[in-house]
Formats: structure tokens, sequence, C-alpha cells
């Protein structure tokens, strides 16, 4: 059917725009495959579901899925669909770029002057946490890492707290089924425990690593959630040596953190 509306509605609510000789059908039924996902009430869909809303054949629908899967997009968990983590990089790239620095900044580099510790801002970069944003601790014994440095997910404090607000099936993919590495003599190496632990960071707001990354270091993180409050777009960590913090100051930070991630996400629209 032919219309003057600068828009065709395939499905329940999911807008394609009208086709031209630039546009690339295949490319558009993908993008409605994943819009299919936003407009659901449910995070994890089946080919039915997603077949039925945007009026496609379960064989096309198949093929989308089984791309999107291949590059980390979807995740395919007993049968249903759920976005991948894939989606949260690309997020997380426009924020890299854009307004979390900008936002943050000021608020972090004030949150280690009244701390005196080590504060640092990670993002999810593939497997990895990657360091965007350090603000050493003036103290001459400190913990610093260096902007664009990574760390491990299921060790580090910044990588634990990431973790524990993506669906387990995201994080079996981003780090598969093998035993973890032990860094030290702390580190959690079964995904079992792991799995325990991120219940654990969900309930009670923050991660720590007690030297599970590196010996005589101590680490507190709290996630900076999307505007949904659901999936994080970032984390920010305290960290110093554990004979300075431990503990003892584990109540303390966390109360500061959670204040200043609360004001991060109220300037950044999430509130």
């Amino acid at each position: 059917m032919v219309t003057n509306s600068p828009h065709t509605v395939c499905g329940s609510g999911a807008h394609m725009p009208k086709k031209d000789n630039y546009y690339i059908e295949l490319v558009g039924k993908t993008l409605g495959v994943l819009e299919a996902f936003v407009h659901s009430p449910q995070h994890q869909m089946s080919l039915s579901d997603i077949s039925q809303q945007l009026g496609l054949n379960k064989n096309a629908v198949f093929r989308i899925l089984y791309s999107l899967a291949a590059h980390g997009y979807v995740i395919k968990d007993n049968m249903k669909y759920e976005l991948g983590p894939k989606l949260v990089d690309l997020s997380n790239a426009r924020l890299r770029n854009t307004d979390l620095l900008s936002i943050a900044g000021p608020l972090l580099e004030a949150l280690r002057d009244r701390i005196g510790e080590t504060i640092n801002l990670g993002i999810l970069d593939g497997d990895q946490i990657r360091y965007i944003g350090v603000w050493e601790s003036r103290d001459r014994l400190r913990l610093a890492e260096r902007v664009g440095a990574t760390d491990m997910l299921h060790c580090s404090a910044l990588g634990k707290v990431y973790l524990a607000y993506l669906p387990f099936a995201d994080v079996r993919a981003l780090l598969g089924t093998k035993r973890l590495p032990a860094i030290t003599e702390h580190t959690i190496t079964s995904l079992v425990t792991l799995h325990a632990e991120l219940d654990k960071i969900r309930q009670q707001g923050f991660a720590i690593d007690a030297e599970e990354s590196m010996q005589g270091a101590y680490c507190i993180a709290h996630a900076i959630l999307n505007t949904e409050q659901i999936r994080p777009v970032a984390a920010v960590s305290v960290s110093g040596p554990t004979v300075r913090m431990g503990p003892r100051r584990t109540n303390e930070i966390f109360a500061e953190l959670q204040a200043v991630v609360a004001e991060i996400q109220k300037r950044m629209g999430g509130d």
C-alpha cells in the first residue's frame, strides 16, 4: 500500500522508514527485530513472539536472530532470545564520547578529595572493564590505574558490580564456561560462586574486591544505571591499600558512592 506518510508501521508499534531507492529492506527488518525487544514487556522473547509482533515469517526472523547472536547483539537462552552485551557496548561508546565524563568528572574529583583514595570510572569494553577516568589519591602510597587500561570482570570491583546488573546469560556469554583465572588466592574461580556473589552485590548495592585482583589492594564499586534503572552504563570505584581501607571503611565509602552515583544519574536524566 502506498501512503504519503513518512513512516509505515510494522507490527505492534515498531516504526520503519518508507521504502525508497536507498532503503535496504533487510537492514530495516533487522532493526525491527531489535526494536521488538524494546516494545516487549518481557526481556526474553521466543521466535514465535517476534515473528507475530513484526508480521514476518519465522524463517526470516530466525536467520536475523542467528546473525545478531553471532555478533553478540542477542543471546539465545532456553529457546528464547534477549538483547546481548554488544548493545551495551554501543550505548557505552556514545556515553564515552559525550556526556558521561563531563558530568561525572567534577563529582568524582570532589569525591577523591573527600575520601582521600583513588576514584575510578569504568565501562564495559568487550569482555573487560576499561578505565575511562582515574582521579588519583594524593597520598604517596596509593593505587592508580591509567586511563585506557583494562581489568578482568570476575575479580575487579568495577567488573563484578557491572556484571551484577546483567542477566546471567549475558555474564556467561562474557566470561565463557571454563574455570575463571585465579589472579590471587582470593579470586573467585567458578561461575557458580560468582553467580551467588553477583546476587549478593545486587542486593547490597555495591561490590568489593578484597585482594581478588591484587595483593594488598581493596576496592569498593557502585554501578551507574541507565535511565530505566535496569542495566549498567558504567561503574565507579574507590580503591586504595588494604591497610588504609578494608572492611572498616566500607559503610562510609558506600554511602559516599551512593550519593555521588545518584547525582550522576540525575544529571544524566536518570531520575
